[in-house]
């Protein structure tokens, strides 16, 4: 009688780690759950103990990712006095994260997977909206931006998230031609002085 498959400790970190270099090879719609099941050298049963298919793998391996942005983002920005200090520290983390990652994670949806990017928005866009909307809020409080009422700030943010996902697509689709400096400054000259007070 063979003996059923049982759960192994550290084996969940395993599949995830042969995953990734995996879908970064191959990417998503070429891989199938043999191809990770031989990587990691246990049976394609094993892997169903840990993950319910391939899907459920990638979006593991996404939501990692998405927790180290947005550690880094609220670690960041508290070391910036001014809201407009911190608009900017915002505009550069989620840019230089996203063009860091841009080609791997271009391959691994590059096949037609939009729904996949669709889930992952669910991940970061609320905790993206909620810092831009306290950071607009403390700039109109402290009066370095231009009075608006609380509707008009959570509209603000919301606008921006969806404009920046536009614009961090566009620099994904061509991330060894993306010149971020430049994105940095434009995104500064465009959000950043939009909002401050004239004088």
């Amino acid at each position: 009688m063979a003996k059923p498959d049982v759960k192994e400790p550290n084996l969940r970190t395993v599949i995830l780690e042969q995953a990734t270099k995996l879908f970064k090879l191959f990417g998503y719609n070429k891989l199938v759950m043999d191809d990770i099941a031989r990587a990691v050298g246990k049976s394609r049963s094993t892997l169903y103990l840990y993950f319910k298919d391939k899907e459920e793998i990638f979006s593991t391996i996404a939501e990692g990712e998405i927790k180290l942005y947005l550690h880094e983002l609220i670690s960041d920005l508290p070391n910036h006095p001014t809201a407009a200090d911190q608009l900017r520290a915002y505009f550069r983390i989620k840019f230089d994260f996203r063009h860091a990652k841009a080609t791997e994670f271009l391959t691994m949806t590059r096949e037609g997977y939009p729904e996949l990017l669709a889930k992952m928005r669910l991940h970061t866009d609320p905790p993206e909206i909620a810092h831009l909307t306290g950071i607009i809020r403390f700039g109109v409080a402290n009066g370095e931006f231009e009075p608006l009422t609380d509707m008009q700030i959570e509209l603000m943010a919301n606008m921006m998230v969806s404009a920046l996902h536009g614009i961090a697509n566009d620099l994904t689709a061509q991330p060894e031609t993306s010149d971020v400096v430049s994105v940095h400054s434009l995104l500064q000259l465009l959000f950043v002085s939009g909002l401050e007070k004239r004088t």
